[in-house]
């Protein structure tokens, strides 16, 4: 039988509510438990990049070296100072010889089993250039992906664009966020996994019309991440997270893919904050997760 709207939404939000605090969050990616790279304000990394991001106005960040290419964080500025972008950059090879759950089991890689499923952490520092309220880039790569199964159980990396201080974010305590309030919640998104805070991470909220909860073919997803970071119980947004699977970047991904990024009303903190995100494929340059189109709100 065919549900009607109503029962659809209804089965979604069940769904959606239903999520334990095992999925998205199963690992907290601070700067003490995570692998860290080496540095801020690198030169490019090696290899052709294509143009992008454009030199001359681009300061590098951390890199972490992964399959047979590195990882970097990166941010642009405009010669009147103004945030261009600010990415994550995936050299020509690392998407090469990544370690997948064999390597962990055999002690040939080095990583964490959380709920069965094999993950590595690592944390990168933006470069100096990086707009507020951004600080740091915590990162994961999911060989087998994570909960729930059938989901995102597929290889992909979370990317969290954290907005605090990985001091600050590893204050943050287990708990449920009941109900995130409507100005503070971006427009179209809801609370996922039961508003479960994940420790020294936070709750999750994703696309109401991610297709992926409706039994579709998961590819790339852009969550909003909620916390109280300040001790007290006012929660707010507190990181940006694109989840991209390996498959998206290697058999769908074609040149550039952009879409808008859904705002709230109220803003935890002042600073510019981007409305555009977009997954480029650089040819022989590798991959990178850009957030761009930055518009400076107050706190």
């Amino acid at each position: 039988m065919r549900e009607t709207g109503d029962e659809m939404g209804a089965s979604r939000r069940t769904y959606l509510a239903g999520l334990g605090s095992a999925t998205l969050g199963a690992l907290a990616l601070t700067g003490s438990a995570a692998a860290k790279g080496h540095g801020r304000g690198r030169g490019p990394p090696s290899g052709k990049r294509r143009g992008f991001p454009p030199a001359g106005i681009t300061e590098w960040g951390d890199a972490y070296a992964i399959g047979d290419g590195e990882i970097s964080t990166f941010a642009s500025v405009t010669p009147s100072g103004e945030p261009k972008y600010l990415g994550v950059h995936f050299s020509e090879g690392a998407l090469h010889e990544l370690p997948y759950a064999e390597a962990f089991e055999s002690g040939e890689a080095t990583g964490r089993k959380v709920h069965g499923f094999w993950s590595k952490p690592f944390s990168l520092d933006f470069p100096s250039s990086a707009p507020q309220p951004f600080e740091y880039a915590a990162l994961g790569w999911n060989p087998q992906g994570h909960t729930p199964e059938d989901v995102y159980d597929k290889p992909h990396f979370d990317i969290h664009f954290h907005f605090n201080t990985p001091e600050t974010v590893r204050q943050i305590g287990p708990g449920v966020i009941e109900d995130l309030p409507s100005d503070v919640t971006p427009e179209g998104y809801e609370l996922i996994e039961g508003g479960a805070v994940i420790p020294a991470m936070g709750a999750h909220l994703a696309p109401t019309d991610a297709p992926e909860f409706d039994g579709a073919e998961w590819l790339d997803t852009l969550i909003w991440g909620a916390a109280a970071v300040d001790g007290d119980d006012a929660y707010e947004l507190n990181f940006l997270e694109p989840m991209i699977t390996v498959d998206y970047l290697e058999n769908h991904l074609d040149g550039a893919h952009s879409e808008p990024i859904s705002q709230p009303e109220i803003y935890p903190q002042a600073g510019h904050y981007p409305t555009t995100y977009t997954v480029r494929d650089l040819g022989d340059g590798g991959y990178a997760a850009v957030l761009a189109d930055f518009d400076e709100r107050d706190g």
